[in-house]
């Protein structure tokens, strides 16, 4: 067939530009094109332009005029950029749509997953507009689209739109060459879907269904697929992503309504944390409620810009400010109260708010927030969570203001009494000893004059929440206890009642006023008596003013497993990053900390400082009446060489039997001995009912080498070394140590194997092969995130639990009540922030949203181990 010419120019412009395309197209001058073509410039230059017109060059103005290739391809990768979230949460999506699109063998088909209201529709018009752009489907098309839900209760005619009759084409027939979008195609008969895949004269198909749907009808859309693409839920993709929506809805109805909606921070934030129960869709409708509302009540007023209250949307958008304390550094990085929102039709500007007075005490501060809270129509309720949500950052503003006022002794005490800055600094001092911290001048300044104005204000009124200040005291115990005992004091000498409020206020105070410092290697004395540590600890502090000096004192008649916990938490509490040095007295405390230290996988160094004993060692010679001389000698003899560490060449290996009964040891002993063979392994046995002899004893043997695992029938929990039980020991046959260690392993991950092979039997309808890759991960990430190992039993909990999680809530069941969670959310907003992090693989995966209520028990099961 004979080629016209402009069929001519474009053939030789493409062939040339393949054939010599180096990171780039060639770029021709008319001219080149001219002696090449053998055609003339003028008629050359109208081609062109018109292959401009139709997007098949590219005009780079400039002299010369230049034009190049423009690759289809690469030209209809633009239109995704009209997705929000195109290069982030919709990444994977838009990778998969165009190898869709562009696969060689044509008509392949997509299967498209999206709750209502993630933007399904959207999401295929962008994909219909890159096959167009790409040349893969005609552009003198549309994309045809049905809604199966519609005709549900039709079917017949749902059958003829699709199918057409004899007399009328349907929309799959009227598809070939183009795209038919189906939504919701599950809820086509089994025989009308296969009639659908299996008809040669049809488009590409894109197959539109909700999750959740029969497990037996998505595995077969999948089978007749060759992509599948999942639309995130809204509250799965990032904030930074809501946020540039909430604009474009924004923009989008200042055009309608020919003026400029201005909202306050407080507003965005409530729209961007909300739970839209219908994702995207419920986002427009109430920001689409709010301009309208907004509009009639400012149309008669001539100005653009009108002010927006939060009391122009509905009411559920304000429940959004309760979770802006879990998401609040994120938050402050897209809206600040130092600016007001304004929306044209083609941008979001911003303006400086009105500054606040700075010379405002907090209760002022506060009193201004509620009446501008007031203004937007709020009730009570919701001011206090907004007040709760500030305080601390309404706090820090006064604080320093106050810093900036007065810095110096010297000025405090032109203005304060004597008696007041006395009182306040023996307040300071003994919170710096409690609080292992320090306080500067500019804090004993600040502190003064708040406590100087409260006592001139004499004002009662309550500011603060009785939950908000719950919630402060509960975070803050020690804090609370000393804060309580200096407002009893200032009431008691300055005869006056303090407000409530100032409990917290002084909680705050002491929680800001702290010196930051570097993270230092930190020392803990650990000893046996009452506070025998904590004297040494006070002493060290009062020579040297060094706060990194801690102190723990294992009480004579202390449990020993509620000792090792306690000895937990403060190892945990102190430490800084850079490990701890250990001094000791007696062994039992060195074998808790060398058991911590692999549990919490803190460096810790051990110093043996054995005062204890050598004064134990002083009392028995004494009371056998030995003279002054064998006493010394004794001491020098046996305690010279005390040492800070484990001195041995790791070949002499030993196994511990550790048991409370005589003849129970002396069988397992025996049956070691006879039954295993464990010839090369050394021995050793401690009968004893005290944890704390045990651990002594263990101490004492480490120090002559190595032991490989401890063999008993109950188990002292010591994370260093391995425990044989002595009742699965006696039911083995012949076999080495190596072997029965190896076995043993096999055997508790076994266990984890059951559990998972009887939750597949009884959820047939979740992945469990699935589920177990991404729990694996998941339990290695959070036994990482709280600094713990988990055992065999809670992993098995923590599995269980997640697995009738995710049963839950593909079947759409009510959600289950916790009472713990709100509690966990608000003291540790942050570490479930984290925890959600590490479960979003497992939310993509199996199209879920798991909500923060339910994080939290999942960290209250964690935390319980």
């Amino acid at each position: 067939m004979k080629l016209n010419k402009k069929e001519k120019v474009y053939e030789f412009i493409t062939t040339y530009s393949s054939e010599f395309y180096h990171d780039e197209y060639p770029k021709f001058t008319t001219n080149f094109l001219s002696q090449k073509l053998g055609m003339q410039r003028t008629n050359l230059s109208s081609i062109l332009n018109q292959l401009v017109k139709e997007g098949k060059l590219i005009k780079e103005n400039g002299r010369p005029v230049m034009y190049q290739f423009a690759d289809p391809s690469s030209q209809g990768e633009q239109v995704f950029e009209q997705l929000i979230g195109y290069d982030q949460s919709l990444k994977e999506a838009v990778s998969i749509a165009k190898a869709a699109v562009l696969y060689p063998k044509g008509k392949s088909n997509i299967l498209l997953t999206a709750e209502r209201g993630c933007g399904a529709r959207f999401f295929a018009e962008i994909v219909f507009q890159f096959a167009v752009k790409s040349g893969v489907v005609r552009s003198n098309v549309n994309l045809l689209s049905l809604n199966c839900k519609d005709y549900k209760d039709n079917p017949d005619f749902r059958r003829k739109k699709i199918f057409g009759s004899e007399t009328e084409a349907g929309l799959l027939k009227q598809s070939e060459g183009g795209i038919f979008l189906i939504k919701n195609i599950n809820m086509l008969p089994e025989y009308e879907r296969r009639q659908l895949f299996t008809s040669k004269e049809r488009g590409m198909l894109i197959c539109g269904i909700e999750p959740l749907i029969d497990q037996e009808i998505y595995e077969s859309l999948k089978a007749n697929t060759e992509f599948e693409i999942k639309i995130p839920l809204l509250n799965q993709r990032p904030l930074g992503e809501r946020f540039q929506l909430i604009q474009k809805f924004f923009m989008e109805e200042s055009e309608d309504i020919g003026k400029n909606p201005e909202t306050n921070a407080n507003i965005l934030r409530a729209l961007l944390l909300y739970e839209a129960q219908e994702n995207i869709v419920s986002l427009k409708k109430d920001i689409h409620t709010g301009c309208v509302n907004c509009y009639a009540r400012e149309r008669q007023g001539k100005r653009k810009f009108i002010e927006m209250v939060l009391s122009d949307f509905p009411k559920h958008i304000r429940k959004g400010m309760i979770y802006y304390k879990v998401h609040k550094d994120e938050m402050d990085e897209l809206v600040s109260d130092e600016y007001i929102y304004a929306f044209t039709d083609k941008t979001m500007l911003k303006k400086q708010a009105q500054k606040d007075d700075t010379d405002r005490n907090i209760y002022q501060a506060i009193d201004a927030k509620k009446r501008q809270y007031k203004k937007q129509q709020m009730d009570e309720e919701e001011i206090d969570v907004y007040v709760s949500a500030h305080l601390e950052e309404d706090f820090l503003q006064y604080y320093n203001g106050l810093v900036e006022k007065i810095a110096t002794r010297e000025k405090l005490e032109n203005i304060v009494s004597q008696k007041l800055i006395g009182q306040t600094e023996h307040f300071l001092k003994l919170a710096a000893t409690t609080l292992h911290t320090s306080y500067d001048e500019k804090m004993l300044c600040a502190l003064c004059m708040h406590i100087n104005a409260c006592l001139i204000r004499k004002d009662t009124k309550q500011r603060i929440s009785n939950e908000e200040i719950g919630e402060i005291i509960a975070s803050n115990p020690k804090e609370y206890e000393l804060a309580k005992e200096f407002i009893k004091s200032i009431e008691i000498y300055f005869q006056i009642q303090m407000k409530v409020d100032e409990i917290v206020f002084l909680i705050l105070f002491l929680n800001h006023g702290r010196e930051k410092r570097k993270p230092q290697v930190v020392t803990l004395i650990a000893m046996h008596g009452d506070e025998t540590a904590s004297a040494l600890a006070q002493t060290v502090y009062a020579l040297s003013e060094e706060e990194n000096v801690y102190a723990f004192d294992l009480a004579l008649d202390k449990n020993m497993k509620d000792a090792y916990e306690e000895l937990k938490q403060v190892i945990m509490e102190i430490h800084q990053g850079r490990g701890i040095i250990f001094i000791y007295d007696m062994g039992s405390l060195r074998t808790m900390a060398e058991s911590i230290a692999v549990e919490t996988d803190i460096s810790i160094r051990y110093v043996e400082a054995p005062v204890t004993l050598m004064g134990i060692a002083c009392s028995n010679k004494a009371g056998e009446n030995e003279d002054l001389d064998d006493i010394y000698d004794y001491l020098q003899e046996n305690f010279r060489d005390t040492r800070y560490d484990r001195d041995y060449d790791g070949k002499n290996r030993m196994i511990v039997i550790a048991s409370q009964d005589y003849d129970e040891a002396a069988l397992i002993q025996n049956y070691i001995t006879e039954k295993m063979e464990w010839n090369h392994i050394k021995i050793k046995t401690v009968v004893t009912n005290h944890e704390g002899y045990l651990f002594n004893t263990l101490d004492k043997l480490s120090n002559e080498g190595i032991i490989t695992a401890i063999v008993g029938t109950y188990n002292p929990l010591l994370a260093q070394y391995r425990f044989i039980d002595a009742k699965r020991l006696m039911e083995t046959e012949k076999i080495s140590l190596e072997e029965y260690l190896q076995l043993q392993e096999t055997e508790d991950e076994t266990g984890i194997t059951e559990a998972y092979e009887y939750l597949a039997g009884n959820f047939p309808d979740l992945n469990m092969a699935k589920i177990e890759v991404f729990l694996t991960d998941f339990i290695q990430q959070a036994e990482y995130l709280f600094d713990l190992k988990l055992d065999e039993n809670k992993k098995i909990g923590l599995i269980i639990h997640i697995v009738c999680l995710l049963d839950r809530m593909q079947k759409k069941y009510t959600p289950s009540v916790s009472f713990i969670a709100s509690s966990i959310i608000k003291k540790h907003g942050e570490m479930v922030h984290e925890v959600k992090k590490i479960l979003e693989p497992l939310e993509k995966e199996f199209n879920v949203y798991i909500n923060d209520t339910e994080i939290a028990t999942i960290i209250s099961i964690i935390r319980e181990s």
